[in-house]
């Protein structure tokens, strides 16, 4: 390994932890190029959170005025002085809340006191921004059973000390308020008991209390808090009762036995199970006992899945305070790195957000590298230490580095090896414990699960399957608990022998392990593992040192899942010019559900039970080397090459700004034989295929293929010519081609649908959450009993919106979530596979339609309708009459008509060509596709082409849908105005793209001069132009500075106004930059183009102040402005 090259100016902090962020990096120009620095905070992904910061800086800068006398004196005692505490040492030190600790805590204070929003619904009504309506609807009635607040705040922020100030805040309100809504009486509940031990060293016997600056010294003789650990008996407290308890202890005994246990139980206290039911019954008697309570959730991405045993906790308490108290929960307070359901999607009650990338730039925690190698893969070996040998050398490398840097000041790095499963974890210690080739890590590794007892347990949610460590309390001693709470608390010490900790994927929360340098995470390719990179990070973000003492780092050697962390926080970076790509347009979570308030009777639809087609079977059928070879035939021969020692460029990037922050070069040799490859192979097969017990069929002919066929050359296992290229990935393609069409088709039979049971209502589906975005559109429709229509792309969401008003549909509902419909059928390489159709629509005549709306033909389009054509004709046969109806987009487009049925015949003969084509195997073109020429007639009627095509890519995207829905709307009765919603985004991208390419460079990043920019010298003007610049200069600021964006187009309107005025105002600051700026257009008919494109959209489309029907006449005029419009206000940033 040479000598390393480290980039020092990426690693230094922007800011100090108790300054409010105004600075953030962004990724730089080019690859190889410096992040920039720009001003101003890094914009949040979440629209209630951006309009939240704004809304909070000016309450801030009110002096808290709403605030009662005793929030206010709390607010300054933490937040405007310094304070001195005693550190570990004994020595005084300079102590300030961090500044996102205080903005959570502001922002609980600022909901709940001053604004009372007390339920999500009012929260997302107030802050959602333009489609606040919309979003609201999305909102189940049973998230807003009482107050919910999330929290989130990136590992090492700080989580407990935001927990502390609730409490006290809380406490004191109760205490001192007469009209308080608050409570005396809190539960902080942990997910498991690692995070139990965690919270116990701070609350234990009120001990972040007494050491943090928590409460004013006049207000310490009213301070009665009694905490109570979840196995320790107490009595009636006169005060205020903490309770500190892991979830399982406040089950209901009829939720103990569900299978979704959600979480990892170990280095708890010692309770035996007979125990732990007896006091978990007191427990939830005592909690249940007092007049209110608030609830701290810690980790709380647990508590995603409204199913779970957690929630029922939640409910239950809930249930039983609305009995005592009349309303229930004071507030349930959600903290987490990752408050994200088991889709990724963001909690929708996040009121706070406090992001890795802020932490970083802060100094709160260590700068995550992405180590890469550019070539680096899985050897083909079924010994998970030699299957992963590059990421082992390649992590080990960067840990030898790490750990001589620290070494010199005392300190030692530890090495974090993430597994998948306890025999990796086993093969993987027991290398690093005795090859020479990891020596200074021989008889230093230590293996977490093997000192527990217990078993990991694959827990399944629909398709998602993850493992989680289980223990048994009956096995584990007093002195094994004790053991192992001494092990974690010591691991960070000089005295402790170990450098290297290996552990299953599921260990992964409540560790304060601080001196991890170096995480290794691994998975198999193939496997679906329940990866949050986020959480996985979070076991190397703490630091070492106090923030500010030394810059300090955590290399993960690269791994896919923490790619995709990487471009999420790139999501967030808030670059300076928002015509973002389409994949990175914001989203919004909603929840569908079954909706109360219409009449279910009348909207009914009943899903037939049918079984599939198709049956699986787990063990595999004879194969001979003849099929192989026949398999194979059409595969040319693969080059053997030549052996190989690698010596590779280390390069690690900034997680953040991707960065370059270090190199340097390491040598990667190659295994001794390529034996472990044929049982490698054969597991991986038995994975894809869903199969077991193959070792005797498959291996034989595994070998027999690499060693014979493959490659121009044969070869024995031990050719290091074959051991270099075995893990090669033409190699794995090739032996995939071969084995698995043939293992499917040994494993499969076709069998007879029939009925499986009584048909299924969809008014009996569960709520469940979607992805609201421009890609992903949701609408309202009266003939659905769901509350909201998902679609996918606007093809779905013309079909909604004609279902909706069709003359002779009675009810319609998308076929999406996790209860859809899905029809098995046979794919490519015989696999068993599953189709989910877009729509139900039942007609006034009685008739179920199953439909499939189709814009692009994608690969198995026939066979998917051929299977569901057969389906239709199984649950024909059940009772009432289903009907397949494949649209395909360009008919759709041309259909003229307000009949369904009309619609079905139309599209019917397509119908036949497809299933036609399946029966013989081909791929039959359609008869409806469109030359480019008759889509470009489409636009033409609004832009010409030379203008069209200057315009960035998902301009033109809206630009054509917004056109071919006029064309489709044409001639029939219904309003235009649907027209215009695929260009309310464009409209709003492209005059906040102007605004923000003329102004935000000369946002000043000083907090005092940005107050003196927003708000200049008012003095000389008359009152009404004094309020109307305020008004804007408002908003200029929520946007400029927060990101917070409300009506872009009014935004560039009043630039536009306000750099013509004549006589112009005399105004300073960011007026006069405006009239600088935007002066450049006085002599253009930019202003006129921009103010009728705004008074449209109020009038007609987004208000309808006028009515919701627009003619045809109007539609094609008003179309032509917005569309040439959005062009010329692109054009006019472009030209700048």
């Amino acid at each position: 390994m040479t000598d390393q090259s480290i980039n020092l100016a990426a690693l230094e902090p922007l800011y100090a932890p108790n300054e409010e962020p105004n600075r953030h990096r962004a990724p730089a120009d080019t690859a190889d190029g410096h992040a920039q620095v720009l001003n101003g905070r890094r914009p949040s992904s979440i629209t209630i959170v951006n309009n939240l910061r704004h809304a909070l800086d000016e309450w801030r800068r009110a002096y808290y005025a709403g605030a009662s006398e005793t929030s206010r004196e709390l607010l300054y005692h933490w937040f405007a002085r310094d304070h001195v505490m005693t550190s570990a040492g004994g020595e005084p030190m300079q102590f300030s809340y961090y500044f996102c600790q205080r903005e959570a805590l502001e922002t609980l204070v600022y909901l709940m006191e001053v604004r009372r929003l007390r339920s999500l619904s009012a929260v997302t009504a107030e802050f959602a921004g333009d489609d606040s309506e919309l979003i609201a609807m999305g909102i189940t009635p049973e998230e807003d059973l009482w107050p919910r607040y999330a929290f989130r705040m990136a590992t090492g922020s700080g989580k407990t000390k935001v927990m502390s100030l609730a409490i006290v805040w809380s406490y004191f309100h109760a205490l001192r308020e007469s009209d308080s809504p608050l409570a005396k009486n809190f539960v902080v509940i942990a997910p498991n008991l690692t995070v139990f031990e965690r919270l116990k060293q701070d609350f234990g016997e009120g001990r972040i209390f007494d050491t943090d600056p928590l409460i004013p010294s006049a207000w310490k003789g009213d301070w009665n808090l009694s905490v109570v650990l979840q196995d320790e008996a107490s009595g009636a407290t006169t005060g205020g009762t903490l309770y500190l308890t892991n979830i399982h202890r406040l089950y209901e005994p009829r939720t103990r036995g569900r299978q979704a246990v959600e979480t990892y139980d170990w280095l708890g206290p010692a309770v035996s199970r007979a125990s732990a039911l007896d006091t978990s019954a007191v427990l939830r008697k005592r909690i249940t006992s007092h007049s209110n309570l608030m609830i701290i959730n810690d980790e709380a991405h647990h508590v995603w899945d409204p199913d779970s045993a957690w929630n029922d906790a939640m409910h239950f308490l809930n249930d039983s305070y609305k009995q005592r108290n009349g309303f229930g929960l004071t507030a349930q307070l959600d903290f987490s790195a990752t408050p994200k359901d088991k889709d990724g999607n963001l909690f929708k009650h996040i009121v706070s957000d406090s992001p890795l990338g802020e932490a970083v730039d802060a100094g709160i925690v260590k700068v995550p590298i992405l180590g890469n190698i550019g070539r680096r893969q899985e050897r083909a070996d079924d010994n998970a230490a030699y299957r992963y040998d590059e990421h082992l050398r390649l992590g080990y490398a960067r840990w030898q580095k790490s750990d001589e840097e620290w070494s010199k000041s005392g300190k030692k790095a530890l090495l974090f090896v993430m597994c998948e499963n306890t025999e990796a974890a086993d093969q993987i210690t027991r290398r690093l414990n005795t090859d020479p080739t990891f020596e200074d890590l021989n008889d230093k590794t230590i293996n977490l699960h093997t000192n527990l007892k217990g078993k990991l347990k694959k827990i399944k949610r629909g398709k998602d399957e993850s493992y989680e460590f289980v223990e048994s309390e009956k096995d584990i001693s007093d002195e094994d608990l004790r053991q192992l709470r001494q092990l974690s608390r010591e691991l960070d010490a000089s005295t402790s022998p170990y450098r290297c900790i290996v552990s299953v994927l599921m260990l992964r929360e409540g560790w304060d392990v601080r001196n991890v340098t170096t995480i290794i995470p691994l998975r198999p390719y193939s496997a679906t593992a329940n990866i949050l990179p986020e959480q996985t990070l979070g076991r190397g973000l703490r630091r070492m040192t106090p923030p500010g003492q030394a810059l300090e780092t955590v290399t993960v050697v690269e791994h896919p899942a923490f790619m995709r962390l990487y471009r999420d926080e790139l999501v967030q970076e808030g670059l300076p010019i928002p015509e973002v790509e389409v994949e990175q347009i914001p989203r919004t979570t909603l929840s569908i559900f079954p909706d109360l308030s219409k009449d279910w009777e009348k909207l009914k639809i009943g899903i037939p039970t049918l079984t599939d087609e198709f049956r699986h079977v787990s063990k595999v059928q004879e194969i001979t080397f003849e099929d192989v070879l026949k398999s194979s035939q059409n595969l040319p021969k693969l080059d053997l090459g030549k052996p190989r020692d690698v010596e590779v460029e280390f390069e690690g990037r900034s997680l953040i700004t991707n960065e370059i922050v270090e190199r340097m070069k390491i040598t990667l040799p190659l295994l001794q034989d390529g034996f472990g490859a044929i049982s490698f192979y054969r597991e991986e097969l038995e994975k894809i295929c869903r199969v077991r017990g193959t070792h005797a069929t498959i291996a034989p002919l595994i070998q027999r293929y690499i060693t014979e066929i493959l490659f121009n050359d044969r070869v024995d296992l031990v050719d290091q010519r074959l051991v270099a290229r075995l893990g090669d990935n033409d190699v794995r393609e090739y032996i995939r081609a071969t084995f698995v069409p043939l293992i499917n088709r040994k494993t499969k039979t076709k069998q007879e649908r029939l009925p499986a049971g009584p048909e299924v209502l969809l008014s009996d589906w569960k709520p469940f959450q979607v992805t609201s975005s421009e890609n992903r559109p949701v609408l309202k429709a009266e003939r659905t009993l769901f509350n909201l229509v998902s679609c996918n792309r606007k093809l779905e969401e013309s079909f909604a919106i004609f279902s909706d008003l069709a003359d002779d549909v009675v009810a319609f509902a998308k076929n999406t979530g996790p209860q859809a419909l899905r029809i098995d059928y046979e794919g490519s390489n015989h696999r068993h596979a599953f189709y989910t159709p877009d729509f139900f629509v039942r007609l006034a005549s009685g008739k179920y339609l199953l439909v499939e709306t189709k814009g692009e033909r994608e690969q198995e389009v026939a066979i998917k309708a051929k299977a569901a054509q057969v389906w239709c004709e199984s649950a024909s046969k059940t009772g009432a009459a289903w009907e397949y109806v494949f649209v395909p987009e360009q008919i759709f487009r041309r259909f003229n008509d307000s009949s369904m049925q009309n619609l079905v015949n139309i599209c019917a003969p397509e119908l036949v060509r497809l299933v036609d084509s399946a029966a013989n195997q081909q791929q039959a073109l359609p008869f409806y596709e469109v030359t480019p020429e008759q889509k470009l007639t489409h636009r033409q009627l609004f832009i010409r082409e030379e203008e069209f095509e200057k315009l960035p890519p998902e301009y033109q995207e809206k630009i054509s849908e917004s056109s071919d829905l006029f064309n489709f709307l044409e001639g029939k009765t219904q309003s235009f105005s649907p027209c215009f919603q695929p260009l309310m985004s464009s409209v709003d991208n492209a005059s906040k793209n102007l605004v923000l390419t003329l102004m935000k460079p000369a946002v000043p990043a000083n907090r005092a001069e940005q107050d003196e920019f927003f708000n200049p010298d008012y003095s000389s003007l008359f009152q009404r132009d004094i309020d109307w610049l305020k008004k804007n200069a408002s908003s200029l600021k929520k946007a400029l500075v927060y990101a917070s964006y409300q009506m872009p187009i009014s935004m560039l309107s009043f630039c536009l106004e306000f750099a013509r005025l004549q006589p112009p105002l005399q105004v300073s600051g960011i007026f006069a930059v405006i009239k600088e700026k935007f002066g450049h257009f006085n002599d253009t008919k930019l202003f006129d183009r921009v103010e009728t494109i705004r008074g449209f959209r109020n009038k007609r489309i987004a208000h309808s102040e006028i009515g919701d029907v627009i003619d045809e006449e109007t539609a094609q005029i008003e179309l032509k402005n917005w569309i040439t419009g959005i062009a010329a206000i692109h054009r006019a940033a472009q030209d700048l």
